[in-house]
């Protein structure tokens, strides 16, 4: 899934909690966080989605815009409003979008040792 590096930031603290999106995604689904500038930068972080809504956006509030990664609402409209051409939709408060909550997975890397007795 495509973020742009401050949000990519922002969800490996903790900030970020939530993303509106044009396509709906499934509950229980696993995504690799992917750099919007870069396409094939990867990472090495995902995300797993917890929760799935439609909402307007006319109907975030604060709340929202901070579990989005945002300070307050002015500040989630403004992002939305430059970066429209990248989301698939620019601020229409008519808009409906599907929030999707999600948290960082965890994934333990396993691997093997061979060894070579003589």
């Amino acid at each position: 899934m495509m973020f742009d590096n401050y949000l990519i930031d922002q969800i490996l603290v903790g900030r970020k909690t939530q993303t509106s999106r044009t396509k709906r995604y499934e509950v229980g689904r696993i995504e690799n966080l992917m750099s919007n500038y870069n396409y094939s930068k990867l990472t090495g972080n995902f995300i797993k989605i917890t929760k799935v809504y439609q909402k307007r956006l006319g109907a975030f509030t604060n709340q929202d815009a901070k579990k989005e990664g945002f300070s307050d609402l002015q500040e989630f409209i403004d992002y939305v409003n430059k970066q429209g051409k990248k989301l698939g939709f620019s601020w229409n408060p008519n808009q409906v979008v599907c929030s999707l909550s999600f948290r960082l997975a965890l994934f333990a890397r396993s691997f093997s040792i061979q060894l070579r007795l003589p």
